[in-house]
C-alpha cells in the first residue's frame, strides 16, 4: 500500500515498549505499521516499567512512533496527556480503567461544546469486563464495577465513536453490559513478522544451547499475575514424566504481584519441583518463537482471556494448545480439533491430557492438530490487523 499522509493519531496506554506484555505488543506492532502507511502517531504513556517507576526517557522515537512519557501518579488518576486536541484526528485509548476517566470527561466536554473534531476509539483489551474475582471485593471490585458498567457504559455510548473488541466473545460481553452494538467492532490480534521467518536459522546460539540443555518442556507465556493461574499447571507436574519441565516466560510485575510470585515459589518448594519450573523472564523476537516452537505443547490455564495472543503464537508454530475452558479461549481452541479444553482449576484432568499428548500412541491425532494449527495460526499478521484499523480510522 502506498504511503500517503492520513492524519494524526494520539495513542494513550499506561505502559509501552520496552514493556512487552499483550497490550504493549499490540500497540507497538499495529501502530508502527500505521506510521508506515502515513499516519502521524504519538504514543502517550508512563515512564514506568512493570517493576520500576519513572525510569524511562521522557521522549523517544521507536519504529516511527513518537513517544511522550509522563510520571504515573497512581492507578486511579494517572496523567492527562497534553494532546493537541484541535489538530488530532483520532484518539485511541488502550485498556479500560479509572485512569482514563479524566480523558473521557474532557472529550465529553469537547463534544458538549461542539468542539470535538476527532474520533475517539477505545480498545479495552478485555478490561471493560475483567475477571472480577482477582480484585478485593469491597476495596476494588465493587467500585470498579460501578465505574465500568454505569459511568463507563454511559461514556462509551455518548463520547466514544467506536469500541474495538479483540474477539467476538468480548464484543458480546460489552454489548451485554449496555453498550450499543453499533459501537462495537471486532478486530482481533495478530502475529509478529518473526512468526513467519526461518526461526531455526535465525534464532541466537544462546537460546539454542539453553533449550537443548532443558530437554522436554511445556510453555506458558504471560506476565506473572494471578489471572494467569500458573498454579494449576504446577500442581499437574508431579503426575507427568519427571523429565518434562514447565517454562513460564514473562515479566514479574512488582508490588501487588510480588505476593503471587512468592506464593508460586512456595507451591513449587512444597511439591519439590524447583528443578522443573523455570521462570524465564521476558523474551522477544525470533528467540521467543524458537522457545515456543521447540516446546512439547503450550498450556494456558488462565482464569480469563479476551483473545489470548500467546495461544495464537503457539498455534502458529504448530503446538498443541491445552487451555482453560472459559471466556474467549474456547473461541480460539476447539476441543480435539486444534487443542484441548480443560476446566480451569482441574489439574488432575490437565495432567491426564498432557500425558495423552506426550504418548507416542496418539501421534497421528497430535500431528493432525499440529498441522491444523500451523496453517490456522498464521492467517492473521499484525500488519493485516493494522490494515483493518487503518480502514476503521479513515472511515471515522
Amino acid at each position: 500500500m502506498t504511503k500517503s499522509h492520513r492524519g494524526s493519531i494520539a495513542v494513550v496506554s499506561k505502559y509501552f515498549y520496552p514493556v512487552a506484555a499483550g497490550i504493549e505488543v499490540n500497540v507497538l506492532e499495529t501502530y508502527s505499521v500505521l506510521a508506515g502507511l502515513g499516519w502521524d502517531v504519538t504514543i502517550y504513556t508512563s515512564r514506568d516499567t512493570l517493576t520500576e517507576k519513572s525510569v524511562l526517557p521522557q521522549t523517544d522515537n521507536i519504529r516511527g512512533l513518537k513517544v511522550i512519557r509522563y510520571p504515573f501518579a497512581n492507578d486511579y488518576f494517572g496523567y492527562v496527556p497534553e494532546i493537541n486536541w484541535k489538530s488530532v484526528d483520532v484518539v485511541c485509548l488502550h485498556n479500560f480503567n479509572v485512569f482514563h476517566f479524566w480523558i473521557l470527561l474532557y472529550v465529553g466536554w469537547f463534544k458538549l461544546l461542539g468542539r470535538k473534531k476527532f474520533a475517539l476509539i477505545v480498545t479495552p483489551h478485555g478490561a471493560f469486563n475483567p475477571e472480577w474475582s482477582i480484585y478485593p471485593k469491597w476495596s476494588m471490585a465493587f467500585p470498579k464495577q460501578l465505574y465500568h458498567y454505569i459511568i463507563g457504559t454511559f461514556f462509551m455510548n455518548t463520547v466514544a465513536d467506536k469500541m474495538r473488541a479483540v474477539s467476538n466473545w468480548e464484543r458480546q460481553e460489552i454489548i451485554n453490559k449496555g453498550v450499543h452494538p453499533d459501537k462495537v467492532e471486532v478486530i482481533s490480534n495478530g502475529l509478529e513478522d518473526e512468526a513467519y521467518q526461518d526461526i531455526d536459522s535465525l534464532a541466537s546460539s544462546q537460546i539454542k544451547d539453553r533449550v537443548k540443555k532443558i530437554g522436554r518442556y511445556l510453555i506458558q507465556i504471560g506476565r506473572v499475575y494471578p489471572i494467569k493461574n500458573y498454579e494449576t499447571v504446577i500442581k499437574a507436574l508431579p503426575d507427568i514424566p519427571s523429565d518434562v519441565k514447565f517454562i513460564i516466560a514473562g515479566p514479574i510485575e512488582s508490588n501487588y504481584n510480588d505476593t503471587y510470585y512468592a506464593a508460586l515459589k512456595d507451591l513449587i518448594s512444597n511439591l519439590h519441583l524447583e528443578n522443573r519450573v523455570i521462570f524465564w523472564g521476558v523474551i522477544r523476537g525470533v528467540d521467543k518463537y524458537y522457545l515456543i516452537k521447540h516446546a512439547q505443547m503450550m498450556v494456558h490455564m488462565a482464569l480469563w482471556e479476551s483473545f489470548c495472543n500467546v495461544v495464537h503464537e503457539g498455534m502458529s508454530q504448530g503446538l498443541v494448545c491445552i487451555v482453560a475452558n472459559n471466556t474467549a479461549l474456547p473461541y480460539l481452541v476447539k476441543n480435539g480439533v486444534n487443542g484441548y479444553l480443560i476446566d480451569t482449576h482441574d489439574y488432575v484432568s490437565l495432567a491426564r491430557k498432557i500425558n495423552y499428548t506426550l504418548d507416542p500412541k496418539n501421534s497421528r491425532e497430535i500431528k493432525l492438530i499440529q498441522s491444523y494449527n500451523t496453517k490456522h495460526g498464521r492467517d492473521n499478521s499484525w500488519r493485516q490487523v493494522a490494515l483493518k484499523m487503518d480502514k476503521l480510522y479513515k472511515n471515522l
